[in-house]
């Protein structure tokens, strides 16, 4: 099975919201949690050849959103998972790394077709609204291990996701 290195941003602006993409991509999907709904998802994506993850995440916010991240990312959670990649089998290693900006006006010009094609919407969230929606997130507990994650701080080693 072929490794794709993801790299992820908890994105966090001055008032604790966190910055998520709605995606719909069916190609793409967990064999063992598959659906053919939209998802609300963190920045982020694959860690190229050479490049260390949290240099990944800060540069796919960047592009992404134009967002600049101050201050150093903090490594809070991991996870790997088989998914199933546009047909193809992947091992999904993942890590989300906690940052903050200061600007929260978002451009996504500088999205590629494809990101454009599967990317619904964006918004900021507060875990309190995160918890309170009916719409699917990624991880699914999300707002649940944001509001942990506010109210503890960054842990001293990354949690597992489950």
């Amino acid at each position: 099975m072929i490794e794709r290195p993801s790299a992820r941003l908890i994105l966090l602006d001055g008032q604790d919201r966190i910055f998520l993409f709605k995606v719909h991509q069916p190609a793409v999907y967990d064999p063992r949690n598959r659906h053919e709904d939209p998802m609300w998802i963190m920045v982020g994506g694959m860690v190229d050849p050479g490049e260390d993850f949290a240099e990944a995440a800060v540069r796919e916010a960047r592009e992404e959103t134009g967002l600049i991240v101050t201050g150093t990312p903090h490594w809070a959670w991991k996870r790997q998972r088989h998914m199933i990649w546009r047909g193809n089998d992947r091992l999904h290693i993942e890590r989300f790394f906690l940052a903050r900006t200061q600007a929260t006006a978002i451009d996504t010009s500088s999205l590629d077709e494809k990101e454009k094609s599967w990317t619904l919407d964006h918004r900021w969230w507060t875990a309190d609204e995160i918890i309170a929606s009916k719409e699917r997130f990624e991880p699914h507990d999300l707002g649940v291990r944001l509001k942990a994650l506010l109210k503890n701080g960054p842990p001293p080693e990354p949690i597992e996701l489950t």
